[in-house]
């Protein structure tokens, strides 16, 4: 885990916790504008290792095992021969990008029973990992006990057949 904040602490600039508002837009659904964008990796279950640099913008370096040699994808598209351009890449992740919609109960539940006891004492403030009301915890179990006999009953229904 240290070496995941680590990472983080120098993969930029301006690299800090803010915080942000619930409601707020900062986390959009993207797939729609990447796949526009960029290309998929070809068999990208079969590595376990990705790095990129800055001098090369639009290249993925994989790797199968720390010792295995390094695969370089430019995920970058061309059209007409001509790579997408940076300017622009900025204007399809800022003006077309839509905002998710909040979490539901059970989420809000989940973050709090399972993931806030392993997040550091100094993010466990943030509003993300907030105990959910008992209303919120009331629908989340609604939903998993209904989800549950559902379940169960497409079982009994694949039995049968």
């Amino acid at each position: 885990m240290d070496q995941l904040v680590e990472a983080a602490k120098t993969a930029a600039s301006n690299a800090t916790t803010v915080y942000v508002p619930h409601g707020g837009d900062l986390f959009k659904g993207y797939k729609k504008e990447l796949t526009e964008l960029y290309k998929r990796v070809d068999g990208i279950q079969q590595y376990q290792i990705f790095s990129m640099d800055s001098s090369k913008p639009g290249v993925v370096c994989c790797r199968m095992s720390p010792e295995s040699e390094v695969v370089e994808v430019d995920l970058r598209r061309k059209f007409d021969g001509v790579l997408t351009l940076q300017k622009k890449v900025t204007r399809m992740l800022t003006e077309h990008l839509e905002s998710l919609p909040p979490p539901n109960n059970e989420n809000i539940a989940q973050m709090y029973q399972s993931i806030r006891p392993n997040v550091p004492d100094v993010f466990r403030d943030d509003p993300l990992y907030e105990k959910p009301s008992a209303r919120q915890e009331e629908n989340a179990k609604a939903a998993k006990k209904a989800r549950r006999i559902q379940c169960a009953a497409m079982a009994v229904a694949a039995k049968r057949n």
